[in-house]
């Protein structure tokens, strides 16, 4: 079928999908409605960020790009963040993970410019247009990274363990299993994974979502992108554990040891992928490991 991925890459592509729809029990983020709530970061470069061969953005090219921003139609208002701005927020944002405070200095985060744009406009277009100028080095539409606030009553799942499935390219998947590699989680596997988690500190509940509630469960989330439901088969769909964990509980430390289990493909929890989104979103940053993102709170 035209259009369609590769068959080794269908269920790690599935993994993701489910993971963003499903992980804390809202919608997709891709169902997020776009207005101008929302802002369009554009992100200018710096001597340390990747594809601006060392140079940071020039006053040259600050002025140049405020005047073609201000120029467009579809903008309502652009404001400027300094990196000392940026700085004070990144610091209160993230005043409880003092790992990454030791990471990030101010002159690691880039300098923007921050664009509402009019309800009805071609956001994707302002997107592209920004990102080609010179001195750019990205451009995040925050509502493309946001998600609905959750629905009272529904379940909150906030850890995901992840099984390997057939054919999947992950490499834990690939190494480290002896005769069980590159095969779906075998049940000897599957019961170690149950035990540990029975085990970590900090486990309030868990469920096994087998590949059918997986798709039933992607289904609803992208009921508003019927082509990408279609293009998915419920045997591209990954098993998992779906844990809710105590707000005091070492989230990270559990996702780590989970992790490295046999037959386990990734570990993703909420608290880990809300910082990473913050970092995009706000920050511009999407380099910074996950040792760092998702170290413990202080």
């Amino acid at each position: 079928m035209a259009g369609e991925a590769p068959r080794g890459l269908r269920p790690l592509i599935a993994m993701l999908l489910a993971g963003m729809s499903v992980l804390a029990g809202t919608p997709a983020a891709a169902e997020v409605s776009a207005s101008d709530e929302w802002e369009i970061a554009v992100f200018l470069c710096t001597p340390a960020t990747y594809g601006c061969h060392k140079r940071g953005a020039t006053v040259k090219q600050k002025r140049a790009l405020r005047t073609f921003l201000e120029s467009r139609p579809e903008v309502s208002g652009v404001r400027f963040v300094d990196r000392a701005s940026a700085y004070e927020s990144f610091r209160r944002d993230f005043a409880g993970n003092r790992t990454l405070l030791k990471a990030v200095r101010a002159k690691d985060l880039p300098e923007s410019f921050r664009l509402r744009v009019k309800t009805g406009a071609d956001r994707d277009r302002v997107r592209d247009a920004a990102v080609r100028r010179p001195g750019v080095s990205d451009a995040i539409d925050q509502a493309e990274l946001s998600a609905d606030e959750q629905e009272a009553g529904s379940p909150v799942w906030n850890m995901s363990v992840f099984l390997c499935g057939k054919d999947s390219l992950l490499s834990p998947c690939l190494s480290g299993r002896g005769k069980a590699k590159g095969r779906a989680a075998t049940l000897k596997e599957k019961k170690a994974v149950v035990a540990e988690i029975e085990r970590t500190p900090g486990v309030e509940e868990y469920v096994f979502e087998d590949q059918a509630t997986a798709y039933r469960n992607f289904a609803e989330a992208y009921a508003g992108n019927q082509a990408l439901v279609n293009a998915t088969k419920v045997s591209d769909m990954p098993e998992s554990y779906r844990l809710r964990m105590r707000p005091e509980a070492d989230w990270n430390a559990a996702s780590r040891r989970l992790a490295r289990l046999p037959g386990v493909s990734q570990v993703i929890n909420d608290r880990c992928v809300a910082a990473r989104l913050k970092l995009i979103a706000e920050y511009g940053r999407r380099d910074l490991p996950d040792s760092k993102v998702c170290a413990p709170r202080r």
